[in-house]
């Protein structure tokens, strides 16, 4: 606003506004963003099964020594060791594992597929290597599905609160294993694959 003082007859003023002028524009702008197809995968590179010791005293009755068998199981850490039982096999008991792989991000689908596979199922007494205990009949699970080779999910985003969870079930044979103690060198591999 601008004062302007004029003057009339000598002796009378007046005041007046005067607005300037005002000067204005604008412009559109488009917005598009280009999504890449990408995956996270989330996993544990290094896992350790604690076994509860399932030491007792068991009356099988006269020369009846073929019922024996883990019955227990636990994981100290954030993963639990759940479903632990024997698979009707003697030796050979069925673990399943959950919560330890988890992906997320975008694909054309919106989907990823999740494999697993068997590299090395032998773990090794340190002490005895004559002692071994073997990892077979791996499958990935996730939301009550599983399978020995693929498994497809939801990917949800890049959100970490959203992201696909899953686990691992997995026998461990214990037909040569003859020492306690920890056996170590199994390994298995997780891959995540959008589609």
């Amino acid at each position: 606003m601008i004062a302007a003082a004029m003057l009339f007859g000598g002796s009378q003023s007046a005041q007046a506004l005067v607005e300037a002028p005002g000067a204005s524009t604008s412009g559109e702008t488009k917005v598009q963003v280009s999504v890449p197809e990408f995956i996270i995968l989330h996993y544990y590179s290094d896992l350790t099964l604690n076994f509860a010791a399932p030491t007792q005293s068991v009356d099988e009755g006269v020369k009846a020594w073929d019922n024996v068998a883990w019955s227990t199981g636990s994981y100290d850490g954030d993963i639990s060791l759940s479903d632990v039982k024997g698979v009707n096999n003697e030796d050979k008991v069925l673990v399943n594992l959950n919560n330890l792989w988890a992906v997320r991000g975008f694909s054309g689908s919106g989907n990823a597929k999740i494999s697993i596979v068997n590299k090395m199922p032998n773990m090794v007494n340190q002490k005895n290597d004559k002692s071994i205990i073997t990892m077979g009949d791996l499958m990935v699970t996730s939301a009550g599905v599983a399978d020995p080779k693929e498994i497809r999910v939801t990917l949800n985003g890049i959100s970490t609160g959203r992201a696909t969870k899953g686990g691992v079930s997995m026998t461990l044979d214990f037909s040569e294993t003859t020492t306690s103690g920890m056996h170590t060198g199994g390994v298995y591999n997780i891959t995540a694959e959008t589609i």
